[in-house]
């Protein structure tokens, strides 16, 4: 059982490595990508806490430092 949720885990962050993030930070339409549930979250280029790095990644969102965002 564990082997299987270990596989599953690296396949999901198999796909989100390959997204290709673009420098502008404006949130394109979701492409689908399945992203695992784990909340690890991250702070995005455009200031907006997303719950992991892959669904950040699935919006076009560049990932700048890991934990939530600090409000200003």
């Amino acid at each position: 059982m564990k082997r299987i949720l270990a596989s599953l885990l690296i396949i999901a962050l198999a796909g989100c490595q390959k997204e290709e993030i673009t420098n502008d930070c404006v949130e394109k339409p979701d492409n689908g990508t399945a992203c695992y549930t784990l909340y690890d979250p991250v702070c995005g280029c455009n200031g907006k806490t997303y719950g992991n790095a892959c669904e950040a990644g699935r919006v076009g969102i560049a990932v700048v430092s890991k934990g939530e965002c600090k409000s200003k």
